[in-house]
C-alpha cells in the first residue's frame, strides 16, 4: 500500500458483540456429562488465527521485508438463510499487520469488512465492502468493494482428494488508492490452489499439501506510478504449503485448530516492481519469502 497509507483503530464494539453473539448461540451444556462436548451446529460461525511472514506484500505491492510482521484476524460469519439448493452467510472481520521494523506505532494496518455471500450447489459468489485503514498514520488508505467468485472442482477430480479450487475477485476502489497514482483504480485477482490431502502424517494430524497461484492483474489505474504509467500485469505469485489440524494436541471442545507453513516466489511487473521501491522493499523484479500461521475455527 502508499505511504500514505494510515489504518486508524476502528472501534472494536462491533468484534466484541460478534463474539458475544457467537458464544451465546453456539455450544450448550451436555445432557449427560460423560457425552463429548458438542459442536457448533449453529448460525454462527467464529474462526480467528494469526500469521508471521518474513515480508508482507499486498497484491504484489512491498510493504515491509524487516523486522517481525505478526498479521492476527478475527472472522465471524452468519447464516442467513439456508436450503437445499441456496445457502446465504453475511460476514464481519478485521485483518491487522503489525511491524516492529516501522518506527513509532508497529500498528501499520488495519482492515474492516463486512459482506454478505451466495453458496449454490458447486459455485460461490460474495460481495465484500473492505475499509484499510492505518492505525499508525490515522488516515484511511482506501476504501473498496470486492466481488469474488470460486467454484469447488474437487468432485471432478475423483476421490483423491485433488483439487484446482479455482476463484476470482473483482476489487473496486471507492476512495483512495493502493499505488502511488491519484487515481481510483480496479484490480482482478485470478487464483487456483491445487491441494491433496493426506501426503503424510497420522490418521489425526495428517498434513495437506497445496499449491496457491495468484495473478493480479490492473484493469485500470490500479498498478500506476508517480509517472502516470500504468502496468495491467501486477504480480505471480506461487506458493508451497504443508497444513495440518492440532487436534491431537487441542480437544475438540476448544474449537478446530490448524497449523500452516508455507513458501512462496513473487514475480512483479514493472510498475509494481517502481512502486515497491518507493515504499522502501526494495527494486528487485522477484522474492522469497515464508509464512507460519495458527488457525481457530469454532
Amino acid at each position: 500500500m502508499s505511504e500514505s497509507i494510515n489504518f486508524g483503530a476502528w472501534p472494536r464494539t462491533l468484534a466484541i458483540l460478534a463474539s458475544a453473539t457467537a458464544a451465546g448461540l453456539v455450544g450448550t451444556t451436555p445432557a449427560n456429562a460423560d457425552e463429548a462436548p458438542p459442536v457448533n451446529t449453529g448460525k454462527v460461525a467464529f474462526s480467528t488465527g494469526f500469521d508471521v511472514t518474513t515480508e508482507y506484500w499486498f497484491r504484489g505491492l512491498g510493504q515491509e521485508n524487516q523486522g517481525l510482521i505478526l498479521q492476527p484476524w478475527v472472522d465471524a460469519t452468519f447464516e442467513l438463510y439456508a436450503s437445499d439448493d441456496l445457502t446465504l452467510t453475511g460476514s464481519v472481520g478485521l485483518w491487522n499487520s503489525l511491524h516492529d521494523a516501522v518506527p513509532g506505532d508497529a500498528w501499520y494496518e488495519a482492515d474492516f469488512y463486512a459482506g454478505v455471500g451466495a453458496e449454490m450447489g458447486k459455485v460461490a459468489v460474495g460481495v465484500t465492502y473492505i475499509n484499510l485503514y492505518n492505525p499508525a498514520g490515522g488516515d484511511i488508505f482506501a476504501e473498496e468493494i470486492d466481488f469474488s467468485l470460486s467454484y469447488d472442482d474437487s468432485e471432478l477430480w475423483g476421490d483423491d482428494g485433488f483439487a484446482l479450487n479455482p476463484s476470482a475477485t473483482l476489487a473496486v476502489e471507492i476512495d483512495g488508492g493502493s499505488d502511488a497514482g491519484s487515481n481510483k483504480g480496479t484490480y482482478l485477482e485470478i487464483a487456483i490452489e491445487p491441494g491433496i490431502e493426506d501426503i503424510f502424517g497420522s490418521a489425526s494430524n495428517p498434513v495437506d499439501l497445496s499449491i496457491p497461484v495468484t495473478l493480479g492483474l490492473g484493469l485500470e489505474d490500479y498498478y500506476e506510478d508517480g509517472m502516470g504509467n500504468d502496468d495491467t500485469f501486477g504480480f505471480l505469485d506461487v506458493g508451497l504449503v504443508l497444513s495440518t489440524p492440532l487436534s491431537g494436541l487441542i480437544p475438540a471442545d476448544y474449537g478446530s485448530w490448524s497449523a500452516s507453513f508455507g513458501v512462496h516466489a513473487i514475480f512483479l511487473g514493472d510498475t509494481a516492481e517502481t512502486i515497491s521501491g518507493a515504499f522502501g522493499t526494495g527494486n528487485d523484479d522477484s522474492s522469497v519469502y515464508a509464512t507460519f500461521g495458527i488457525t481457530m475455527e469454532y
